[in-house]
């Protein structure tokens, strides 16, 4: 079991850890992304496609059967824009994916089943589910902070 003085360090470091790999994630999906199709192109793509998809909503919905034609026509424009706007995605998935080895090979080592957070109401935490609280709570803000959050 941790001790009342290590779970703090542990708290810290994992939180540390957290937050360079949500800055670095965020800095190089944003990099990605204006070097396979450009931030403005993409954010309109982003726009265009979510558009895209109300009307079909819309249109299926209604069974409005012109308005599901027209847009059957500009589909094929909508999934190369995805297809685009995928790329950039993928390669950052591959990356992303390397960071398990960071809780794999250093983290679970170093504090194994050991308690590293408290939280009141919810109690002990351990590393496993530290380290993904911090993830999503430091990715969110580090994609807020560059503005690489998506359009909706």
């Amino acid at each position: 079991m941790t001790s009342f003085t290590e779970a703090p360090i542990a708290t810290i470091t994992i939180m540390l850890i957290c937050i360079g790999v949500s800055f670095f994630n965020s800095s190089l999906n944003r990099l990605l992304v204006s070097r396979f199709v450009g931030w403005e192109q993409y954010r309109d793509m982003q726009r265009e496609t979510t558009e895209y998809r109300k009307q079909m909503t819309q249109a299926t919905r209604s069974k409005d059967k012109k308005a599901l034609e027209k847009l059957k026509r500009k589909e094929s424009q909508i999934l190369n824009m995805q297809k685009k706007m995928a790329k950039p995605q993928l390669v950052l998935f591959a990356i992303s994916f390397s960071y398990i080895f960071i809780w794999w090979f250093i983290l679970t080592p170093l504090y194994g089943s050991n308690v590293v957070a408290f939280i009141p109401g919810f109690g002990p935490i351990s590393v496993f589910l530290w380290y993904f609280i911090c993830s999503f709570l430091f990715g969110a803000l580090s994609s807020r902070l560059l503005g690489i959050l998506p359009i909706e």
